[in-house]
């Protein structure tokens, strides 16, 4: 017997192999499409512009599931609102790719921690599919929290206890969920940590029915393509499961900034240089937006007599709202640019039988950066496919085209 497994694993390691060199079809792939009603082209952090995404082909939207009871029991109304939400979604005819609590949420609003002991594992467990059975009919699939392995994300677990976070909650499910409702986890692209990830998820791969990836490649270097192919196929082979692009898009704004133009942002906080801000240590933090306080406590908790040098080097660019000048295809950070990323990218990646879905970051712009708090930053504010005031950018409409074949 042991014989036969081995050979068996063998000649499924060959043929995922050559499926993915050759692209071969994957009845897995193709069974998911058509456990999802086609291939998944969706939306991040939608608005209620129904009307709009319904046009484009954008039939699946992903926003996040807040975490469900306070730490009496009390349903939040924050959930039932989410709940809400869905439902209109629902009734329209979309789909919600549901991304499920991060952990720092079960701490912060639950006041207890998903893997400290058997406990509340079991207890995460019983979460888990308390969020499938009373979500299943206003959604139509599970993202098992979000990008693991980033420190903002998995605070306070280590990388194997996030593992085992996804891993409990995929198990779970999988035991009571039905076929056709997909559920799966992603990384941020394949960097170290996000492969350490992937390695740490093979016992529990049996239990999902995709892998998910979040990829924003050449927003910030020079790239083609074929360099978005290559990572999906390289996570095809890692995992043999179905991928889905959970993120990725394009910024509308950005670029290199000048020294004059540096020296006006420094001016804001009421400095000359770099060196005279980092001097003044705690009162220049103190002057910096909360969000970017908050960044910094998350991220170097116990660094403090060092956040002053490290808004300068770790977080130079949020600071300044700086962008390389090297993008995918030399493809400039502007809304006519942003529409060729996706008129460029979108119909090579559909080519992939690997694939089953992909979900544009993200539906309109935002204000601030959540990272740093300023205007000026692209990161976190320049993805939309629409502006702060909801018109539409050149992007929608290349997007539209793509998916729906009409201008």
């Amino acid at each position: 017997m042991k014989v036969i497994a081995f050979l068996e694993s063998i000649i499924l390691t060959i043929s995922f192999f050559f499926g993915s060199v050759f692209n071969l079809p994957d009845e897995n792939v193709e069974k998911l499409i058509e456990n999802t009603d086609g291939f998944i082209y969706g939306i991040c952090h939608p608005t209620e512009d129904y009307d709009m995404l319904e046009q484009a082909g954008l039939k699946w939207v992903r926003f996040d599931i807040p975490t469900p009871f306070d730490k009496y029991g009390n349903v939040r109304q924050a959930y039932l609102n989410f709940k809400e939400r869905c439902k209109g979604y629902a009734d329209r005819g979309f789909k919600v790719m549901a991304v499920t609590p991060y952990p720092r949420d079960y701490i912060a609003d639950m006041d207890f921690n998903p893997v400290a002991n058997e406990e509340n594992i079991e207890r995460t467990k019983e979460l888990a599919v308390w969020l499938y059975n009373d979500l299943k009919d206003i959604t139509g699939a599970f993202q098992i929290t979000n990008e693991m392995g980033l420190v903002g994300f998995m605070t306070p677990l280590t990388i194997e206890e996030a593992a085992l976070y996804i891993g409990i909650q995929l198990e779970a499910i999988s035991a009571v969920k039905d076929e056709s409702f997909p559920i799966g986890y992603n990384s941020a692209d394949l960097i170290q940590v996000s492969l350490q990830l992937h390695e740490l998820m093979k016992p529990y791969l049996q239990y999902c029915d995709y892998v998910g990836i979040d990829l924003y490649t050449g927003n910030q270097g020079k790239a083609t393509a074929n360099d978005y192919v290559k990572k999906i196929k390289k996570l095809y082979r890692m995992t043999k499961k179905p991928i889905i692009i959970e993120e990725f898009g394009f910024w509308s704004e950005g670029g290199p900034k000048t020294d004059e133009q540096k020296a006006e942002i420094l001016a804001v906080y009421g400095y000359s240089t770099e060196a005279e801000a980092i001097a003044d240590g705690q009162n220049f933090i103190s002057k910096l937006p909360s969000q970017f306080r908050n960044t910094l406590k998350v991220e170097h908790p116990d660094e403090e007599d060092k956040w002053a040098e490290l808004v300068f080097s770790n977080y130079a660019n949020h600071f300044y709202g700086i962008t390389s000048a090297l993008t995918i295809k030399d493809i400039p950070h502007t809304p006519e640019g942003q529409a060729e990323y996706y008129s460029y990218l979108m119909p090579k990646l559909r080519k992939l039988n690997c694939l089953a879905g992909m979900i544009i970051y993200c539906c309109q712009d935002m204000e601030k950066c959540y990272c740093c708090g300023h205007t000026w930053c692209p990161y976190e504010t320049k993805w939309g496919l629409f502006y702060i005031d909801g018109t539409p950018k050149p992007s929608y409409y290349a997007v539209k085209e793509v998916i729906t074949g009409t201008k």
